[in-house]
């Protein structure tokens, strides 16, 4: 009988999930500063007095979806709990470059491109579903705190659309691949142990 994976190989699964999150974005960054057409590149962003506020947001809506995505799971299931608010937050990487007063295209990494590019370099990668679940989750959660505009499909084009009208859907989706993570651990710790008692890795 194959041993399910302990808590260690699932720590060490979500801080290689963060490193591809992370270095994804920091790419698509670049793409921006460098590549972004001229038209589409802001030096500038929100209030610095508003993001300690904005970050606290973020992190609390990600700190739920783990908490929820670890109970549907078990106790024992720490590391989704610390995966999901850092991936919430952590995309606001792409906002580095307007910081320090670099021109860039506005949230490079906002896109449906950036999270495609990120789940499939997961699943080569890590190969873990529930990795991808949760890195779907963050992603959705950032972009149901967020308001303002997005291009939907940086960097192939920097056509920008209002991000307030579609917050509630991102929620909700956040809200079922949190659960869904959850849930897919849960099942695998069940085949890996013969089809006996779920969720005790």
């Amino acid at each position: 009988m194959q041993e399910a994976p302990n808590q260690a190989s699932g720590w060490k699964s979500a801080v290689y999930a963060a490193i591809i999150y992370v270095g994804i974005a920091l790419i698509f960054t670049a793409w921006g500063v460098f590549f972004g057409p001229s038209a589409a590149q802001v030096g500038s962003t929100r209030p610095e007095e508003t993001i300690p506020g904005h970050v606290a947001e973020l992190a609390v809506f990600g700190l739920i979806l783990g908490l929820g995505s670890m109970i549907v799971y078990s106790r024992k299931g720490l590391y989704l709990a610390f995966l999901l608010p850092t991936l919430t937050v952590a995309l606001d990487i792409d906002h580095l470059p307007a910081y320090l007063g670099y021109a860039e295209t506005i949230r490079p990494a906002h896109s449906f491109v950036f999270i495609v590019v990120a789940l499939a370099l997961t699943a080569i990668m890590i190969k873990a579903l529930y990795m991808e679940l949760a890195m779907a989750s963050a992603f959705m959660a950032h972009m149901a705190v967020d308001t303002g505009i997005f291009a939907p499909f940086s960097p192939v084009t920097f056509w920008y659309v209002q991000l307030d009208p579609y917050r509630l859907p991102f929620a909700a989706g956040a809200l079922l691949c949190a659960v869904a993570a959850g849930a897919a651990l849960r099942k695998s710790q069940g085949i890996i142990n013969g089809g006996g008692p779920m969720g005790n890795a």
